[in-house]
């Protein structure tokens, strides 16, 4: 299940919405409750585990309040830490022009990193918008990937995200393993994130139990990766060439 700031900004970046610069988005009659959610304010203590999650509630928060500026570098923040729901919704915007500069090439870039783990949320996005490209295009797409992804990819994004995790949570290992209780701002009260609001403690094998889903769920797909060879842009492309209209739909 996603989180409530992945859904809201997925629901942003899928409809377009008739927003001015330096104007508040208006949410669509069936967004308002998630949206209310959303502006409340991002549980900081994640920001130790998942960074990649904490930028991506930021920039969810900083959409809806009409910060687009932002909301784009939040999304930058999150990408960094291999967030893929982030990386797709750069590539969405800036491949439709959705609240940010038109540029298809590097939409198409941000998408193939968001579709490198072959997520199904994200892949057929991917070979959608590869197939709507020109050859020159693809050549430009090609080029933004190769620098991207020095930052953004799974091979250098994920390690270093997932050494954070794996750091911070050694903290916490002793109330885990031997019981006792635990205090992470934002964490243990996490409002809008779908954990227990039961005071401002809470066990260390509860609270360990929840962050471990958190962390399976935020490197789905991450540890069962194959790669032959050099990764390029223009082979993840034969996917698309060989997936047929049917197939799409």
């Amino acid at each position: 299940m996603k989180s409530l700031s992945v859904l809201a900004l997925t629901l942003a970046i899928a409809a377009p919405l008739a927003a001015q610069a330096g104007e508040r988005p208006q949410p669509l009659p069936d967004q308002k409750s998630v949206v209310a959610r959303t502006l409340q304010p991002c549980p900081g203590g994640l920001e130790r585990f998942l960074p990649g999650d904490y930028y991506f509630c930021s920039a969810a928060r900083n959409y809806w309040s009409g910060n687009e500026g932002l909301a784009r570098e939040g999304l930058k923040n999150a990408a960094a830490w291999a967030s893929k729901p982030a990386q797709y919704a750069l590539g969405v915007m800036y491949f439709n022009g959705d609240h940010a500069q038109k540029n298809r090439p590097l939409g198409l870039a941000w998408l193939a990193l968001a579709a490198e783990r072959h997520d199904p949320a994200y892949e057929p996005t991917f070979i959608s918008a590869y197939q709507q490209v020109t050859p020159e295009e693809r050549a430009q797409a090609d080029a933004y990937w190769k620098e991207l992804k020095t930052t953004y990819a799974d091979d250098i994004a994920a390690p270093r995200a997932e050494r954070r995790f794996d750091r911070e949570y050694q903290q916490i290992a002793w109330a885990t393993n031997f019981g006792g209780s635990v205090f992470i701002d934002g964490v243990t009260i996490p409002y809008g994130f779908g954990f227990p609001d039961d005071g401002p403690l809470q066990s260390g094998f509860s609270l360990g139990r929840i962050l471990q889903t958190q962390k399976a769920m935020y490197f789905y797909g991450y540890n069962s990766h194959v790669f032959v060879g050099e990764a390029q842009l223009v082979p993840i492309g034969t996917v698309a060439a060989r997936t047929t209209p049917a197939e799409q739909n």
